[in-house]
C-alpha cells in the first residue's frame, strides 16, 4: 500500500498573503501547488465566473458554484496528486466556503458543511494499491490573520503598483476587472468573515492553526513552515 502525501491548506481574508505563503509552502515541501477556484480548466472558467464577471450569483448559487469547482479539483488534482504520494498545498480550501458563504453571507453553515463533503468526495473506485478517505478534506489547515484595515492597504497598493503577486502560478482575471467581486465587499462583509474563520479554528483545533501574517515574507513564511511541520498531522 503506497502512502498518501498530505493535504495543506492556507485559508484567510483578501490581502493576508495566503497566495504568496502558499507557493512558498509548496516550494519547501516540494509539493503540488494548487487553489481554489480555478486549478482545473473547467475550474479557470468557474472563477472568472465567480469573481471577475459582470454576472452576480445569488449566495446559494454562489456556494454551488464554488462547490461545484472543490468537486473537480479533489477529482482532477487532489486525489491524483495523494495517490501517487504527494504532498499538495492548496490556497484556499472548504473553510473558504464556511467563512464567505456561510458567517459573510448569512447562509446556514451546517447546510454549507454537508454541500463542502459531498463535493470533496474522493473519485469512485480509489486507484487500486492506494489508500484514501472517502472525504478529502485538508490535514491541516493554516489560518493567516492580519488585522482588516491593514489587509486593505496591501490590497489597494498592490492594485496600485500593479505588480500582483509575484510568486502567483497563474494567470488570472480575464474579463479584466481590477478587483475580484469579493474586494469590493464593506467592513461589516470583513468582519463577519473574519470571525467566522475564527470560529472555525475552535471548533476544529485538530486541524487548523493560526499564524500571525505580520511581518516580511521570509518571517511568515518561517512561520507557516514551523506551523506545518509542527502539527500532529504531519508526522510521519
Amino acid at each position: 500500500m503506497t502512502r498518501r502525501g498530505r493535504y495543506i491548506a492556507l485559508e484567510g481574508p483578501e490581502g493576508t498573503g495566503k497566495s504568496t505563503q502558499a507557493a512558498l509552502l509548496a516550494r519547501h515541501l516540494d509539493a503540488v501547488p494548487t487553489r481554489e477556484p480555478g486549478a482545473t480548466a473547467l475550474g479557470a472558467h468557474l472563477r472568472d465566473l465567480l469573481l471577475y464577471s459582470h454576472l452576480w450569483p445569488s449566495p446559494r448559487t454562489e456556494a454551488l458554484l464554488f462547490s461545484a469547482d472543490r468537486a473537480q479539483h479533489v477529482a482532477e488534482t487532489v486525489a491524483v496528486e495523494l495517490a501517487k504520494g504527494r504532498d499538495v498545498v492548496t490556497d484556499r480550501s472548504y473553510g473558504s466556503t464556511l467563512a464567505y458563504q456561510g458567517h459573510g453571507r448569512g447562509l446556514p453553515v451546517e447546510e454549507l458543511r454537508l454541500l463542502m463533503q459531498y463535493a470533496s468526495h474522493r473519485p469512485e473506485p480509489p486507484p487500486p494499491g492506494y489508500e484514501l478517505p472517502r472525504v478529502l478534506l485538508p490535514d491541516v489547515v493554516v489560518l493567516l490573520e492580519m488585522p482588516f484595515e491593514q489587509a486593505r492597504q496591501r490590497i489597494s497598493r498592490r492594485l496600485d503598483e500593479t505588480d500582483g503577486n509575484q510568486l502567483s502560478l497563474w494567470r488570472d482575471n480575464t474579463s479584466g476587472r481590477d478587483k475580484d467581486k469579493f474586494e469590493h465587499e464593506d467592513h461589516r462583509f470583513w468582519e463577519r468573515v473574519r470571525r467566522g474563520f475564527l470560529s472555525l479554528c475552535e471548533a476544529e483545533p485538530e486541524r487548523w492553526v493560526r499564524v500571525d501574517a505580520n511581518g516580511s515574507i521570509e518571517d511568515v513564511s518561517a512561520r507557516v513552515v514551523e506551523a506545518v511541520a509542527t502539527h500532529p498531522a504531519m508526522a510521519d
